[in-house]
């Protein structure tokens, strides 16, 4: 992708995608402070300053590329936002957790992953995905994105949300149907229907 029309174009799909992963990824603590629109963006501005760096040729390389600046920005936005800025284990549990937050949003997807197709596939319904995840209610959002990013229990979503866990099933529920409904309604090529 040496057009730099072309590559922000590509990058910019990857928006809501991000976005998504951000807001998985900002601890609870801090999220008065932190704006995952604004970790974004840092990352996005990065790519397009270094798009010399990037060196591969499909939006499965991308996507993990942008994934990657997103871990090192989210990082800094952390450490910069909180007290305890060298927190050693804060450092080497983040870039992990980048990743399964992704396999987390990743994980509401059904889908087989064995060709280079499938792989570019998934790329394309993940973005989607992550378009309809932000159009939810914050609620909603919020519950599915703890559920399947962080990978917290109802129960600790419903002490972290001041809710019950009646509710909290309840938001999931709902959010699930909504992203199946707006999946269809976007004609993910039956992507509607395979989410858990």
């Amino acid at each position: 992708m040496a057009d730099p029309v072309e590559f922000e174009s590509e990058v910019q799909k990857f928006r809501p995608y991000l976005l998504v992963l951000a807001r998985g990824q900002i601890p609870r603590s801090l999220q008065g402070r932190i704006e995952a629109s604004d970790v974004v963006q840092d990352t996005l501005l990065e790519a397009f300053r270094k798009q010399s760096d990037f060196r591969g040729s499909n939006a499965q390389t991308l996507a993990g590329w942008l994934r990657s600046l997103l871990n090192y920005n989210m990082i800094d936005a952390v450490r910069r936002h909180s007290r305890l800025s060298r927190d050693v284990a804060r450092e080497i549990r983040a870039p992990r957790s980048m990743e399964e937050s992704a396999l987390g949003l990743e994980g509401l997807l059904i889908a087989d992953q064995s060709t280079p197709s499938h792989h570019f596939a998934n790329e394309q319904r993940s973005i989607q995905l992550a378009i309809a995840i932000e159009a939810l209610p914050a609620t909603q959002r919020d519950a599915i994105l703890m559920r399947y990013t962080q990978a917290m229990s109802i129960a600790e979503i419903a002490a972290a949300i001041d809710k019950t866990n009646v509710a909290v099933a309840g938001l999931l529920k709902r959010g699930l149907a909504n992203l199946r409904e707006s999946l269809a309604r976007s004609n993910a090529t039956d992507f509607g229907n395979k989410l858990l």
